[in-house]
């Protein structure tokens, strides 16, 4: 595996190398023309995570250890320099939280956060209508807030007091300078306490248009002993605006019905996970490249659930262990397309940042290779729709066969129909993969600019995600932004019981699914 300690080393090789032949790159005798700083802010992508705590003190969030081509003024207020961030008078308070940091190895977090302690007992409860928001001078960290009632909150938590550990793989995974796939990318980290205040840190993100992508590792189910996945708590037609204005939602389709990757649980009755203009993310295991089968599913997309190196679990600055599930796999997908954004808005020339219309980059044309005459960068404009098809299509299908723990770790063989439910269109194993930078360029990135083709892709894998998405807008609402449109441009295919056994499954059942009664908080 490639050490992320190398990014600093491949800044310059990503804007030339992974671009490939005719990039749309400044060049002078010396090298590329180094961006301006209003270029950089014109181009940063800002990833939300929701989940319970974190620690900023480490160096996946330090803005010193961020790559040289994506450094901000990361010391002074957000709005001051970020392009579409509101005004201070847009919250309730507005203030930074200044912390003690330092760049060195193996310092421990605790000493940090007890010399702290004045500081974090200045953090306050956010509501919907009186956010109290924070950023932390000195890192990525733009924004910190809690939702829901401080004393319950393990925000600046050290590890091992109250689940800070999920919080800070989720974190490290999607944006971590060391471990993230996204290391270019900002993160706002919000905090939550309870059900109903997950849900409000949600709606309040899926209403700000400055941040590009949000990812959620976690999941609400109606019984306290399995993880049944029917939940109806989600205000899903503010998520569907987000999405159709340009914002992306991932969440994690769950580890089964025992958290335990055995029995699989559905995702299509869950408004966090079922609805079509959501990225419901699976997860895969490395190590023998099987499917989980046990995943909630069907999913859009997987990443790596197990043995993935992050800061999960740090005690020092430095630090960390692996972390696994579908908790690891969303965020490192959503690290992934923060990634793709990125590159796209460099791509475009000048500050390309919007979210508007389902347009989330804009910036003069880029000519296309000859591989795609017609990429999606070459009209000076790229929406989320698209970006979120060259996320699907990018994605590498497994190989092996399949795990089955209901059945006693059955393999069973590989076929596209279980597959496509369990995993979605494939893949992505991050920092894992032998080549990341390689892997990423040759099947996100250059197929974007035009300069490689699009993977190809396994056959069926089309009419499958139709009928998973006529379902999803059956039971959620229809959208416009699905691979099922409606029955005269996207009919759906026949159903075939022998070779498309679950696919016709959902074609069956899903017109007497419907949403639960709730919210059910």
């Amino acid at each position: 595996m490639r050490t992320p300690l190398l990014r600093p080393l491949l800044a310059l090789a990503t804007a030339a190398a992974l671009l490939g032949p005719g990039a749309a790159l400044t060049a002078t005798a010396a090298g590329p023309k180094a961006p301006s700083a209003t270029d950089l802010a014109g181009d940063a992508t800002v990833i939300a995570v929701i989940d319970s705590a974190f620690s900023p003190y480490h160096q996946d969030f330090l803005a010193s250890k961020m790559p040289a081509d994506a450094r901000l003024p990361l010391t002074a207020a957000p709005h001051t320099w970020l392009p579409g961030f509101p005004k201070p008078s847009a919250f309730a308070s507005y203030s930074p939280l200044k912390l003690t940091l330092t760049a060195e190895d193996d310092v421990p977090m605790k000493d940090l956060h007890d010399a702290d302690q004045a500081q974090w007992d200045t953090v306050q409860e956010s509501e919907p209508d009186a956010v109290r928001y924070r950023w932390i001078p000195g890192t990525k960290v733009i924004g910190a807030l809690t939702f829901g009632d401080p004393e319950d909150s393990t925000v600046g938590s050290i590890y091992g007091t109250g689940g800070a550990e999920h919080g800070m793989g989720s974190a490290s995974t999607s944006v971590g300078n060391v471990f993230g796939t996204c290391p270019q990318c900002l993160l706002v980290f919000i905090d939550y306490t309870t059900a109903a205040s997950a849900e409000d840190a949600l709606t309040w993100v899926h209403r700000q248009p400055w941040i590009d992508a949000v990812t959620n590792s976690y999941g609400m189910s109606t019984l306290p002993v399995v993880r049944d996945r029917v939940y109806n708590g989600t205000d899903v037609e503010t998520e569907k605006a987000a999405s159709e204005r340009g914002q992306t939602t991932f969440f994690s389709s769950g580890n089964g019905l025992e958290n335990a990757f055995t029995v699989p649980n559905s995702t299509l009755l869950s408004s966090q996970e079922g609805p079509d203009w959501v990225m419901t993310v699976g997860a895969t295991d490395p190590g023998n490249d099987k499917d989980f089968t046990g995943t909630g599913k069907p999913a859009d997309v997987a990443g790596i659930g197990h043995s993935y190196p992050t800061s999960y679990g740090s005690t020092t600055t430095s630090n960390g262990k692996d972390f696994s599930g579908t908790s690891n796999a969303t965020p490192q997908v959503a690290g992934t397309y923060g990634r793709a954004l990125w590159e796209a808005r460099r791509a475009l020339a000048g500050p390309s940042r919007t979210q508007a219309g389902g347009v989330v980059a804009k910036g003069k044309a880029v000519r296309c290779g000859a591989a795609r005459k017609a990429c999606e960068l070459g009209d000076g404009r790229l929406t989320a729709a698209e970006l979120r098809t060259r996320l699907v299509q990018g994605a590498r299908p497994t190989e092996g066969g399949f795990t089955d723990g209901a059945l006693g770790v059955v393999e069973t063989p590989a076929i596209a129909d279980t597959r496509f439910a369990a995993e979605g269109h494939g893949t992505y194993r991050g920092l894992l993969d032998e080549d990341w930078e390689s892997f990423f360029s040759t099947r996100v990135l250059r197929p974007m600019l035009g300069r490689a083709p699009v993977p190809a892709r396994p056959d069926g894998e089309v009419e499958w995600f139709r009928v998973d998405s006529a379902c999803r807008q059956h039971i959620w609402g229809e959208w416009s932004g699905g691979y099922y449109l409606d029955e005269d441009r996207t009919p759906q295919p026949a159903s075939d019981p022998v070779a498309w056994p679950t696919r016709t499954a959902i074609q069956t059942a899903c017109p007497y699914l419907q949403p639960g009664p709730g919210p059910i908080l």
